[in-house]
């Protein structure tokens, strides 16, 4: 593991396990809320606090999908045991591109032919950078096709935070997608009652809510009051969704910036399904930005 800090903030990072953060924490008050029952936990037996979605993020149903007429079918790596989900760079070790005390840049290239065409077909290069700062830390995402043939790509990231108590949250989107017991979209709803944060309110334990936010507006607030702590996170426009996962009576909820919906690759149907078509060599990045203030 290597470790970034500024000021009072200290922020673990595994380049070996899919580039994923071990913890964040200021003033050994943990920001992210480490968690041993993750996707990668359960491969790798470590404590995960958040990690990347590439190339796509959540689910797609069955890991089948149609693209420009082929069919591809890929591994299951849900819960499931039958769908695919968060692509594959969380599956896998990235290389230490640079180190320094506030900043980390890794890089991770994934070649189908070398790989499992199973875990993806197309071939990519992604980059990872974390930087703190004594105002909190952000994540970039590149993201480079470097297959011959256009390639559809998603891309997230994925933290736990903590509940710790009274927890309240606060962002806009325009719609909700809501999902079933099976993890996939039903049907887009308005944003009311139980629904809508558009204005803050509290996150209840009891409450089981999981749910893909389409139309974000790219900025969402979440406060502990028992802490008188808050973060706001801050988004590149591309993240044109928000996940909510609320598990019921568990102490962690999950707020995750994506640019695609839930099963994107088998909705194209959906205009604003958030998926993006890459032509070979076409890059796209996108930035998050979580500044944590606390007593």
């Amino acid at each position: 593991m290597l470790e970034i800090k500024a000021g009072h903030h200290r922020v673990g990072i595994y380049p070996a396990l899919g580039g994923a953060v071990g913890y964040w924490l200021c003033q050994d008050i943990p920001i992210f809320y480490p968690l041993i029952n993750s996707h990668l936990a359960q491969n790798a037996n470590q404590i995960i606090a958040a990690y990347p979605l590439i190339p796509y993020s959540n689910r797609i149903a069955d890991g089948k999908f149609e693209f420009e007429g082929r069919h591809y079918q890929l591994d299951a790596n849900a819960l499931n045991g039958n769908d695919a989900i968060h692509g594959n760079a969380w599956e896998r070790e990235w290389e230490l591109d640079s180190f320094s005390k506030n900043s980390v840049l890794l890089s991770l290239d994934h070649d189908p032919t070398k790989n499992s065409k199973q875990q993806w077909p197309f071939a990519y290069k992604a980059q990872l950078k974390y930087t703190i700062s004594v105002a909190g830390l952000s994540v970039r995402i590149s993201f480079q096709n470097t297959d011959r043939c256009n390639q559809p790509v998603g891309l997230g990231f994925h933290p736990y935070f903590p509940r710790n108590g009274f927890v309240e949250l606060g962002f806009t989107a325009k719609t909700v997608w809501n999902n079933g017991s099976n993890g996939l979209p039903e049907g887009r709803m308005s944003i009311d009652g139980r629904w809508a944060f558009d204005h803050m309110r509290a996150l209840s334990k009891e409450e089981q809510l999981d749910n893909c936010y389409a139309g974000w507006d790219n900025f969402a607030f979440i406060r502990w009051k028992h802490l008188n702590a808050y973060l706001t996170m801050t988004s590149s426009p591309i993240f044109q969704h928000l996940v909510l996962f609320n598990p019921e009576n568990q102490p962690y909820f999950t707020l995750e910036p994506a640019t695609n919906m839930n099963n994107a690759l088998n909705m194209p149907e959906i205009s604003d399904r958030g998926l993006m078509i890459l032509k070979p060599g076409q890059t796209v990045q996108g930035d998050i930005l979580y500044s944590f203030s606390g007593s």
